[in-house]
């Protein structure tokens, strides 16, 4: 075992060493760049609601692998679905000939998406690739070439959805010379904006400043703006959810303006935010919707569903992955919405949202270093600060640490890394919700105790 990860083994108690012999390795074979680690937990098993790792720890998963397992760990519906076509044949490219999984899914995803119009389906394996198909379909279809995003989304680390992220500094994306003709506006983050309006209690106000900004983007560059690309809540920026009317007020903007709005969906959607895509809390119809991450119940599949003549504006071959529409991973996926629907997994990511919501705001009016608990559904977000609404970093990387220690799986994310993550699978069970909000409020109070030694932050590197 290297000095490095010696250091950490002295600074918990927790039986590792299994672990720390994996995470020796990863770290002299993997690149560096492809990961953002916490804890040293080295997944061994994982079912439902919980994860065990090489040493036998048992945790409850309130990350579900970046809200990928909606449907829990190896759900059962989807892994007969998967046993099943890999018992007929694993994947044939449909570039040149034809598969059914693919078309069954195609069928199904034009049913349960918004909008009542014609609409066609293409696939990826992830939620970049997802975003990056979406540009194309934008760009070939307005025959325009600027993309509107915003400040702190995260949209994947493909060269287009890199390029339209705007939660990775300028500095850092100029290492890797992105994708020009990407132009960004703030989001109206209610909490925490660049007006200094408290959106809460004054969404108008907020939505109007946030529009107008979009609007002189827009007016910029003329009549050469091809789509906005959306998170109806943004995720990765740590769990944003705009005023009403501001989603509603983008959708007027791309009809005044004849450009695409583009609906990311990749972590908001399969029923992560208690509905079954977010953009539904708002009444509005995207032109084009990316689909990612859930969908596959663990399998690698990325969908984007348009309108058909958009859809149909890109030419052969602009589209084409030998693997799009892998047979097991689309037939996963169907598996996956049968269970959401089947067992209301919707209904019930809405109503243990409530709850959760209700218990962290409960410890709110406890601690002061939670400055903001907001949400939909099961994807939520609780804002650690220091006095005047300074963001608290390390505060919440120290509260994640003595969650792992305490069995629990839970990071933080957020513009500035202070958010800490809460999205379990939508089937959770109540006595693992308590559990876990549990362990939550005591890591809390050992923080604010002075328990968490300061060396852990060594090993934390997060966002």
């Amino acid at each position: 075992m290297s000095e490095d990860l010696t250091g950490l083994r002295k600074l918990t108690n927790k039986k590792i060493d299994k672990s720390l012999e994996i995470v020796a390795k990863d770290k002299k074979y993997l690149a560096r760049a492809i990961g953002l680690k916490y804890f040293p937990l080295v997944v061994a098993r994982a079912d439902g609601s919980k994860v065990w790792d090489m040493d036998g720890n048992e945790y409850i998963d309130f990350l579900t692998s970046a809200a990928v397992y909606n449907v829990g760990h190896r759900n059962p519906r989807v892994v007969k679905a998967i046993k099943e076509q890999v018992d007929k044949f694993l994947n044939y490219t449909v570039v040149y000939l034809y598969a059914e999984p693919c078309v069954k899914l195609a069928e199904k995803l034009i049913s349960i998406t918004p909008g009542n119009f014609d609409k066609k389906v293409t696939y990826g394996f992830s939620g970049s690739d997802g975003v990056d198909s979406a540009v194309k379909v934008a760009r070939a279809y307005t025959r325009r070439r600027f993309i509107l995003s915003f400040y702190g989304s995260y949209h994947g680390m493909t060269y287009g959805a890199l390029s339209t992220t705007g939660i990775v500094s300028e500095n850092l994306k100029a290492s890797v010379f992105p994708l020009a003709g990407i132009e960004y506006a703030h989001f109206p983050d209610p909490y925490r904006n660049k007006w200094g309006i408290d959106g809460y209690e004054h969404p108008d106000e907020l939505t109007s400043r946030a529009l107008k900004e979009i609007e002189d983007k827009i007016k910029e560059h003329a009549s050469d703006v091809a789509g906005l690309l959306v998170e109806p809540i943004q995720g990765d920026a740590g769990v944003v959810v705009p005023p009403a009317e501001f989603i509603k007020g983008i959708r007027e903007l791309a009809d005044t303006y004849g450009f695409s709005l583009i609906d990311e969906e990749v972590q908001t959607g399969i029923g992560r935010t208690g509905k079954f895509w977010a953009i539904e809390h708002f009444n509005v119809v995207p032109d084009i919707l990316v689909s990612a991450k859930a969908l596959g119940g663990g399998m690698p599949i990325s969908a984007v569903i348009g309108r058909s003549d958009m859809m149909d504006s890109v030419p052969s071959p602009l589209l084409v992955f030998t693997h799009a529409g892998h047979a097991v991973s689309a037939s996963a996926a169907l598996a996956t919405i049968e269970a959401v629907e089947d067992e209301k997994l919707v209904d019930r990511a809405s109503e243990t949202g409530e709850y959760i919501i209700r218990r962290l705001r409960e410890m709110q009016d406890k601690f002061d270093i939670i400055g903001d608990v907001r949400g939909k559904g099961l994807l939520i977000g609780v804002e650690i600060v220091r006095k005047g609404k300074e963001p608290d970093r390390q505060g919440a990387l120290k509260i994640c640490w003595r969650a792992w220690e305490k069995g629990l799986i839970l990071i933080s994310f957020g513009r500035n890394g202070n958010v800490l993550r809460i999205a379990p699978p939508l089937n959770i069970s109540k006595e693992d919700v308590d559990r876990a909000l549990d362990i939550i409020e005591s890591s809390i109070r050992e923080f604010l105790e002075g328990k968490i030694p300061d060396g852990v932050l060594d090993y934390l590197k997060g966002w």
